[in-house]
């Protein structure tokens, strides 16, 4: 079992319609369905809802960014009005406090 929490950012309509925005052509639409099928995966030191509620308060500009980078890449594609508020009108956050490494090889950071 890690000592940490995971985190998954799961998308509300309102990210959807800026996704289709962005992209006005309609063959390239997704719905909410289609951008929450595969999710990101934070391990956050967190213990309870309480405690993430303040990590996001902390975080939620790079975390906002993250999420809105894997879609478009260019910043001047990105609303301008990043705060905490439109993140949590874009975004609902799931916290899973038990998270268990069922691997057998060490924890690995890609970054370095």
């Amino acid at each position: 079992m890690l000592n940490r929490a995971a985190l998954i950012i799961r998308y509300k309509q309102p990210f959807v319609d800026w996704i289709n925005a962005v992209d006005s052509d309609p063959e390239n639409a997704v719905t909410l369905s289609d951008v929450n099928q595969e999710n990101n995966v934070y391990l956050v030191e967190v213990e309870d809802a309480e405690e993430l509620d303040e990590w996001i308060e902390l975080n939620h500009a790079d975390l906002f960014e993250d999420e809105l980078n894997e879609w478009y890449s260019d910043p001047s594609l990105w609303p301008q009005d990043r705060s905490l508020d439109l993140f949590k009108k874009w975004c609902k956050f799931e916290l899973h406090t038990v998270v268990f490494d069922t691997g057998s090889s060490p924890l690995e950071d890609d970054e370095d």
